[in-house]
């Protein structure tokens, strides 16, 4: 996995998970892939507004970067229903590993403004700033809490020892199997 201060996580936004899945298990090799389904989370504010987002997203990591998939699955204003509408499905955003006030304080201080923020079920914030004028994407910051660190190193642990044959797409219960 990737060190404090690199990309830990790529993401692409795209209209339907399934082909998204086949293209990078089948075609790119990266995975396995665990998909789930993200409710509509605590305190979403989009472009400075309340939002309820919901979505379907699937991990699985390439060497040491994850990749997410990310399928919005209702119609809340957001980072990544403005994308598929204004350009389409693709290259979305990365997310910097690392601590996160200093990561925020470092990105506010450079100008740009966030675009897209919440908080995970267990507390931990996330916020994606928006930088598309530097290179046409979103920076996602996240706090890390050690079990999400746990689910990261299970799947890359997953990664590490897939055939890239078998199983290329999983439920989340099936990360117990890489403890």
């Amino acid at each position: 996995m990737q060190p404090s201060g690199s990309v830990l996580e790529l993401c692409q936004v795209v209209a339907d998970l399934e082909p998204a899945l086949d293209h990078w298990t089948g075609t790119i090799g990266a995975g396995p892939f665990f998909v789930f389904d993200v409710p509509v989370l605590p305190g979403q504010i989009y472009r400075g507004a309340p939002t309820q987002v919901s979505m379907k997203v699937a991990f699985g990591f390439s060497g040491g970067l994850l990749i997410e998939l990310l399928q919005q699955t209702n119609d809340g204003p957001s980072v990544f229903r403005e994308m598929l509408e204004n350009s389409g499905q693709g290259y979305h955003h990365v997310m910097l590993r690392g601590p996160y006030d200093a990561n925020f304080a470092r990105l506010s201080a450079k100008g740009h403004e966030v675009a897209f923020s919440g908080q995970m079920p267990s507390g931990e914030r996330f916020c994606l700033f928006d930088t598309q004028g530097c290179d046409g994407a979103f920076i996602e910051l996240m706090e890390i809490s050690p079990a999400m660190e746990q689910s990261l190193s299970r799947m890359h642990r997953a990664h590490l020892a897939w055939d890239g044959v078998t199983d290329p797409v999983r439920g989340l219960d099936r990360l117990a199997e890489f403890a």
